[in-house]
């Protein structure tokens, strides 16, 4: 795709994104086979005791939670750390440019955020650049979240000629829940910025031995691959666990998490909860909106129900453009498959890219940059700092 493409959408657009746990590398992992591990757990039959399946759920969570959850409990930032939060940095950064430069004054300067993260890295990083940023709380001291906080536009007033200028606005939405969200005594919904409910579930971890886990994970040729299901299974049945009731703690409080676990069945579990249910529609809309687009980045579109809604959106609303930046090659097949578009989609408004093709396409622009042999958060990054500096007016600055 021709870089001019993506600056049009850029300028002219109401812009999105999809950020999933690919963007988060190399602090947090990729989810792997949690969801498949959950879903089938969930219908086990008698194959396992009930204290069977106890220690097999909180091997699975403790997984779960030692991949996208406890890591961000980092009080001394490390390299990994640092390369993370530096990539959302920038990503906010070269955005916030982007917004304050775009030529048509018709459309807001606003970007909508939306990821299944639970992590809380994006807010990090926004804290650190200072951008306008609502993730749907309301309030100083004591924060709420509620979503008729979001949609909100923000300008500013000059001193002497009382002029208004709008500023840009990210707008977080995060439609799995979130490691900082809590439950208070009115079912309403608290900021936990602290993180103190995952430092609980931190300190019941270090309760139960190592050996009391089935490992979900083995080592082979040098690298990490996932144990199948059956094999689990297997792994738990030989596990001499201690006590019935020693997982109890750890599993408690990792229950009072709001947020919805990575299983088959996460869709009838955001319809049940408001508030998911609210974030699953504002997406709806956000691409259901006429000249919208929709950039996508580390994230398969394995969640069914939001594949499904991005379809429907897509077909649709012929004015809605999707971007999908695929790790490789390999990954182009997948999206294929999980959006179930097979030979195209119905208003030809999805656009699977390559690296490896966007450089082809731009190969005769000699500064266009090396975007590696993958689509990762920092190339995405490396992409749209290129489109900054050739929007009229920035001149590369």
């Amino acid at each position: 795709m021709d870089y001019r493409i993506l600056i049009n959408y850029l300028q002219t657009a109401n812009i999105n994104f999809m950020i999933g746990s690919g963007a988060s590398i190399p602090l947090l992992e990729t989810l792997g086979d949690v969801e498949v591990w959950l879903t089938k757990l969930a219908q086990e039959g008698p194959g396992l005791n009930d204290v069977q399946k106890n220690a097999l759920r909180a091997s699975i969570y403790k997984a779960y939670f030692d991949k996208a959850i406890g890591r961000n409990l980092t009080k001394k930032p490390d390299d990994c750390y640092k390369d993370t939060i530096g990539q959302y940095v920038a990503f906010l950064s070269t955005l916030n440019e982007i917004l304050n430069r775009r030529g048509n004054r018709l459309t807001p300067k606003q970007v909508n955020l939306f990821t299944t993260n639970v992590d809380t890295l994006i807010e990090n990083a926004a804290e650190d650049v200072g951008v306008e940023f609502n993730d749907g709380f309301k309030g100083s001291v004591n924060q709420i979240f509620d979503e008729t906080n979001f949609r909100k536009s923000i300008s500013k007033v000059s001193l002497h000629f009382q002029s208004v200028a709008e500023l840009p606005v990210f707008n977080l939405y995060k439609v799995h829940g979130s490691i900082n969200w809590k439950k208070l005594s009115d079912d309403r919904v608290g900021n936990d910025y602290k993180l103190a409910q995952v430092k609980k579930i931190s300190d019941a971890l270090v309760g139960i031995t190592p050996n009391q886990f089935v490992e979900t994970t083995y080592i082979d040729s040098g690298k990490t691959k996932s144990h199948t299901y059956e094999e689990l299974k297997d792994a738990v049945r030989k596990l001499t666990i201690a006590k019935d009731d020693q997982y109890d703690v750890f599993l408690s409080e990792y229950d009072k998490l709001i947020m919805v676990n990575p299983t088959k069945h996460k869709f009838q579990e955001t319809v049940m909860d408001m508030h998911f249910y609210e974030l699953m529609r504002l997406y709806s809309n956000s691409l259901e909106k006429e000249n919208s687009v929709l950039f996508v980045t580390g994230f398969s579109f394995a969640d069914e129900h939001i594949a499904n809604l991005t379809m429907r959106a897509a077909n649709s609303n012929p004015t809605l453009q999707v971007i999908i930046f695929a790790y490789d090659a390999s990954e182009v097949d997948k999206f294929k498959s999980n959006l179930k578009i097979g030979g195209g989609a119905l208003n030809s408004n999805i656009k699977i890219l390559t690296s490896k093709a966007v450089s082809e396409a731009n190969k005769d622009n000699k500064d266009f940059p090396d975007l590696t042999d993958h689509f990762t958060m920092g190339s995405v990054v490396k992409l749209f700092s290129y489109l900054r500096s050739k929007i009229p007016g920035l001149n590369g600055q």
